[in-house]
């Protein structure tokens, strides 16, 4: 068992990054191996290119530096996406690694549409809000999310059936207690995320 963790912050000591290693941590103390990415310090390039344009209308070869993330998504049994929520949506590096590396021909196959990398896989996205998780399940947002990354990304596109979004709410409340409980909920997570 192998659970990748990315997570997108360019801050080493942000709370994303902690909830990263809490993921990491539960998923290590219930056996799996682990590995922690943060795109906001490993030199991920989240801008669409001409390169990836081409490979996805003309077929062309994938971006060499796209090919590593692939790769460690390929060698995961379980992936956590670990991401602030900004203006409703995730950060543009997240987005730009799901617009560069969720890409045709390594998630789904172009010519007959079925699911290819991540078929099977346990996916977890877990959004940190400022606002609480109610107030983003009664507003609609967390429906849009929903609708977004779980059913089309991860079910329809990529073949997951094991994909849910876990929120890390209130995170700018100053409650120590709050987020201490929020970390142990991750790494209660993580090990149930790699149950087997």
């Amino acid at each position: 068992m192998h659970t990748l963790v990315i997570a997108a912050n360019p801050d080493p000591d942000s709370l994303t990054v902690a909830v990263a290693q809490a993921f990491a941590k539960g998923a290590h103390d219930n056996g799996s191996s682990t590995r922690i990415i943060n795109l906001g310090t490993d030199g991920f390039n989240p801008t669409y290119t001409l390169a990836d344009r081409d490979h996805y209308y003309n077929a062309t070869p994938i971006p060499a530096d796209v090919i590593p993330y692939q790769q460690a998504m390929e060698a995961a049994d379980t992936i956590a996406f670990v991401t602030p929520i900004y203006w409703y949506t995730m950060t543009a590096s997240m987005k730009g690694f799901f617009d560069r590396v969720l890409c045709r021909d390594f998630v789904y196959d172009r010519s007959t549409g079925k699911p290819l990398a991540l078929a099977g896989k346990t996916v977890r996205f877990i959004a940190l809000t400022g606002a609480s998780e109610d107030w983003y399940r009664t507003s609609g947002i967390s429906e849009a999310l929903e609708r977004q990354i779980i059913d089309n990304t991860f079910t329809k596109y990529c073949g997951v059936t094991d994909a849910t979004i876990e929120y890390v709410d209130g995170t700018g409340s100053g409650d120590a207690n709050h987020i201490a409980d929020c970390l142990k909920r991750m790494e209660t997570l993580g090990a149930e995320a790699t149950r087997a």
